[in-house]
């Protein structure tokens, strides 16, 4: 077999750059940068630097994306739980609350309610933690039979699922 790492036999473009010239002289004026890096390919720091600009430049990428994420999940929060408070089409079925009043909730859901009043919304995360559940699903089948049951408002946000109180 042959040892296709070593490029002999196959020309590089960049060790004549009177061919660039010819062939493009736009390709020729936008490969300068190329034909550098080609000069020092084969220093090992060199090619290290490279590597570590390029991990730089996707860590920042990477931040900004993740930004843009959370700034988008706000936005939407914002725009489902106005929505909401104004009545009109809730973006979840919302099921018709029974009468809240002659009903007593169980003390954790009362907690629940009274968590979700406070902060404003709850997750099923921060009910977990708030009332020391092993897992999340507890706290989501809770926080789902409270929505039923008309108690919470259910809106996405983003991937999370968030309960608002109801104002009755």
């Amino acid at each position: 077999m042959e040892n296709h790492e070593s490029g002999k036999g196959v020309p590089n473009m960049f060790e004549n750059p009177e061919i660039l010239k010819k062939i493009s002289p736009k390709f020729d004026e936008l490969s300068l940068d190329l034909q550098e890096v080609y000069k020092h390919s084969k220093d090992p720091a060199f090619i290290a630097v490279l590597l570590f600009k390029l991990a730089e430049e996707r860590e920042k990428t990477n931040k900004i994306l993740n930004e843009i994420a959370d700034k988008y999940d706000q936005i939407m929060f914002k725009l489902k739980t106005e929505r909401i408070s104004e009545n009109s089409t809730p973006l979840t079925q919302t099921p018709q609350p029974h009468d809240l009043s002659t009903q007593v909730l169980p003390e954790q859901d009362q907690m629940i309610v009274h968590l979700a009043q406070t902060r404003g919304h709850v997750s099923a995360e921060e009910v977990r933690a708030e009332l020391g559940y092993k897992g999340s699903n507890a706290a989501s089948q809770r926080l789902n039979k409270l929505f039923k049951d008309g108690h919470l408002k259910k809106v996405q946000s983003g991937r999370k699922v968030l309960y608002l109180a109801r104002n009755l």
